[in-house]
């Protein structure tokens, strides 16, 4: 329920002109829609003046009592309200009058809701419940945004995680260098074992990268060509070759195929 004390002390203000030199009257031209047969002035219109309606190609005529047809209008000049037939509903229509003033009501003292006779919501009170409303959702707004920029972030660091750890396997070839030829485009992740060394090569987007022995192995990889590897990390032997890669492996007895025999006296 409102507080009637308050209410009542919120006062009514009017504005009224003199019709005089000093304080002439206000020329109105302009257009009001038809809302449930009537259009609202924006001042109270002087009845010495009268109003005069146009639109909607029609000649309006003014009357003061009986019913209206559908091009009469009817002026209430106390509270500057024009009335129409219900045949008019929602139509946009020009009016020329001069104002004396209006009366301003304060929310205070227009109601939108009521029990009975007793008024237990105000235009005041609505639209306070509506501003704490519309704070609380910019607030909702504002922590979703925050929400979202930090799970672009996690992701973003998800992905990065992803992209420099996932191994997609490929089937194998036999040498470093056929995979140079059988996956001439990699992609980041791409991962191929080459079965006479069994070491795990992956492309990191710039080269290929020794990650693992796919089986128990012992020796020493080196990449054997005529100019250094891009991966600084790699043995590097020096040959008029193409470039593939091989084991180091130190033994009294040759080793397998592809493999660079360190020989133990």
């Amino acid at each position: 329920m409102e507080d009637t004390p308050k209410l009542y002390n919120d006062p009514i203000l009017s504005k009224k002109r003199k019709g005089s030199i000093d304080d002439p009257y206000q020329l109105y031209n302009e257009t009001q829609v038809v809302y449930n047969g009537k259009a609202q002035l924006t001042e109270v219109p002087n009845r010495e003046m009268r109003v005069e309606v146009f639109g909607d190609d029609k000649m309006w005529k003014e009357v003061e009592d009986g019913e209206l047809q559908d091009d009469y209008f009817r002026v209430d000049y106390l509270n500057g309200v024009v009335y129409f037939n219900a045949s008019n509903e929602g139509k946009s229509l020009q009016f020329k009058y001069s104002g004396e003033g209006a009366y301003y009501f304060p929310g205070s003292r227009i109601w939108t809701k009521r029990d009975g006779n007793e008024v237990v919501e105000t235009l005041d009170s609505l639209t306070e419940r509506t501003r704490k409303a519309t704070e609380e959702c910019e607030e909702a707004t504002e922590e979703s945004r925050e929400v979202t920029k930090w799970t672009k972030y996690a992701t973003s660091d998800y992905e990065d995680v992803v992209a420099n750890t996932r191994k997609i396997y490929l089937p194998k070839v036999y040498t470093y260098t056929d995979i140079m030829t059988t996956y001439p485009n990699p992609q980041i992740g791409w991962t191929v074992v080459a079965e006479d060394t069994h070491i795990e090569w992956r492309w990191d987007g710039f080269d290929w990268i020794d990650i693992d022995v796919s089986d128990a192995y012992d020796g020493f990889n080196v990449i054997v060509s005529e100019v250094p590897p891009n991966n600084v990390n790699h043995l590097w032997l020096q040959a008029p070759v193409s470039p593939f890669a091989a084991r180091i492996k130190k033994s009294e007895t040759a080793p397998l195929t592809n493999q660079i025999w360190l020989k133990i006296e």
